[in-house]
């Protein structure tokens, strides 16, 4: 056994040797042979598995073959090779993988094939797969299928001439948009005054998402923003103005927050978070007792001058919203100052 091996390794270096001679002349087929990547575009989802042909088409008397294949390594990783069905016509045959390295350097990894028929037969005419090559998709991203250093012979030990066509490989990173955080800016606010909401959001896919959010009071829509751009692996706060607190009814309302789902988002359970409860009262109301009385305006004036971020600033005491207690804020109080809800 060890002896057959030896020889089959000498013929196939032998062979190999013949078909880098650069003296020996070409083929004179009448149409040039052509070794291409097939399918030449193959698009899948990252983390799926796939195969791709490198194939031969109008070849005549084909006795050997080699070739390199390089391919970007953070968006695939090489699984396997196999010999194609096509030298096998022509008899038995010795494919042997040089090489097969996810980190052929710091950015490629590189496929060497070579196959030779052993014997003194008549090569293989026509169109055929000479090697099936494994992929997994690792990145989001494209990457093409680089065919190269690719040498053809037939039975004469001839070079064939040729050409080659490279492949391209689209990876589509998984989609996932998710509401981690909504924060309304009061827990009491006048019905006509305004508010804010901040939500926070997370691109937990693979790709730069552009996408649309809603909020709720209950199912009531307060208000959608638009074309919201996030880089995979990113998180960002955007800030919803509730102006519209007149077309809402006094009573208590439950906060929510709604991502539209983006094409190929496989989880949109994370879509959705309610959190957060807002009252909506009489104008001035700030203690949320349903009158307009003194507590309400000692709520304001005991924190006045207080801004936004300050030790004691009570967000439910600046009507206005702008992030101050001011005479503004005590103005809006007392003018409403008496009122009860009925």
């Amino acid at each position: 056994m060890r002896k057959q091996v030896s020889i089959t390794y000498v013929f196939l270096l032998a062979m190999l040797m013949l078909l880098t001679i650069s003296h020996f002349s070409s083929s004179l087929a009448d149409s040039s042979p052509n070794l291409y990547v097939d399918p030449q575009f193959t698009s899948v989802d990252i983390g799926e598995s796939f195969s791709i042909n490198i194939s031969i088409a109008d070849v005549t008397d084909l006795s050997g073959w080699e070739f390199k294949l390089y391919y970007q390594n953070d968006i695939l990783a090489i699984a396997g090779a196999n010999e194609g069905p096509f030298l096998k016509q022509g008899g038995t045959t010795s494919f042997f993988i040089v090489d097969l390295n996810n980190n052929y350097n710091a950015t490629h990894g590189r496929v060497w094939l070579t196959c030779v028929l052993l014997g003194a037969v008549v090569g293989v005419t026509g169109n055929g797969a000479l090697a099936t090559v494994d992929f997994q998709g690792i990145g989001a991203g494209n990457s093409t299928l680089h065919l190269t250093d690719s040498v053809l012979g037939d039975s004469e030990a001839n070079a064939i001439s040729h050409t080659t066509d490279d492949g391209e490989v689209q990876i589509i990173g998984l989609s996932d948009i998710a509401v981690t955080n909504v924060t309304p800016s009061k827990t009491i606010v006048g019905q006509s005054y305004l508010m804010k909401i901040n939500v926070t959001l997370e691109n937990q896919g693979d790709n730069t998402t552009t996408f649309n959010v809603t909020t709720y009071a209950n199912t009531t829509i307060i208000n959608t923003l638009t074309n919201i751009a996030l880089t995979a692996g990113n998180s960002i706060t955007v800030t919803f103005l509730w102006d519209n607190t007149t077309d809402f009814a006094k009573g208590n309302y439950t906060i929510s927050a709604y991502a539209w789902p983006v094409p190929g988002e496989g989880d949109t359970t994370d879509n959705t978070l309610v959190d957060g409860w807002v009252f909506v009262t009489i104008p001035g109301d700030v203690d949320g007792d349903r009158d307009v009385d003194i507590y309400d305006v000692v709520k304001i004036t005991g924190i006045y001058a207080f801004k936004a971020g300050d030790p004691g600033f009570n967000s439910n005491s600046d009507l206005d919203e702008d992030g101050e207690i001011k005479i503004y804020d005590v103005v809006m109080c007392t003018s409403h100052y008496g009122q009860v809800d009925p």
